[in-house]
């Protein structure tokens, strides 16, 4: 009765913890797919500031956190406002 774990019992308890977990990573994608709501403040302009990620890696991070976290803070909003009209700005120039 008081026998210690054996090397089987580990790993069978490691894949029991890696099938629950991904099974709950599954369920969490597929039940925030279903419940999306209405459009975030911050959509269009993280949609505008993904035009200018290649040409910049601050643009380019936050546009990977925005798509993970689905938010930003307004004063992070701002800055991103800021880095897209300087990079408008600065094709305008080039452009000329």
């Amino acid at each position: 009765m008081g026998s210690t774990p054996t090397l089987r019992d580990f790993l069978i308890a490691a894949g029991v913890a890696i099938v629950v977990a991904v099974a709950i990573r599954i369920f969490r994608a597929r039940s925030a797919s279903r419940r999306q709501g209405p459009p975030h403040v911050h959509d269009a302009l993280m949609k505008q500031a993904q035009a200018y990620a290649g040409e910049s890696p601050f643009l380019a991070h936050l546009c990977r956190q925005y798509r993970t976290n689905g938010h930003l803070s307004d004063r992070q909003a701002k800055t991103v406002a800021k880095a897209i009209a300087r990079l408008e700005s600065e094709r305008r120039r080039a452009a000329k």
